[in-house]
């Protein structure tokens, strides 16, 4: 740790020197590097959908490394057992928010019979027309079926 401190102690210093000069120099400001660097291939691997590290998932990860000379399954490992936990916990979450959208999509289509039977219930409970607008509804009905 203290020698890392040393060499870049020693980078600031010159680089300090060159910016007393006027000029900084190219070599130097390469070697310093803020920001985080990314892993080899992360942005193909993101691309093509898979996890942004190799060993995420797949059959080297999660198949066992050995198994007895009988044909015995091997033990799993503590690793493989918490994947096998945590897959386990999202396959249940997944289910459970799949039940919430099928309820919500149930709650939806009550609410739409409902305001369907109250447009239905006004309509019933609307006036009926009386004296001359009625017989002008019956011959308009008459001229109707007979057409």
């Amino acid at each position: 740790m203290a020698a890392w401190r040393s060499v870049a102690c020693v980078l600031r210093a010159k680089m300090r020197e060159s910016w007393t000069f006027g000029a900084q120099s190219p070599h130097i400001n390469r070697c310093l590097s803020t920001s985080a660097h990314l892993c080899s291939g992360e942005t193909w691997r993101q691309s093509y959908g898979l996890p942004p590290q190799k060993n995420e998932y797949g059959p080297l990860t999660d198949l066992p490394d050995w198994t007895f000379a009988d044909g015995r399954p091997a033990p799993m490992g503590t690793r493989q057992l918490k994947r096998l936990k945590e897959r386990k916990e999202l396959a249940a979450r997944i289910v459970s928010l799949l039940e919430e959208v099928e309820e919500g999509k149930q709650g939806y289509l009550q609410k739409i019979e409902q305001e369907a039977e109250k447009v239905a219930e006004k309509e019933r409970r609307r006036l009926k027309p009386k004296g001359k607008q009625l017989l002008q509804k019956s011959k308009q009905k008459h001229k109707n079926e007979s057409i």
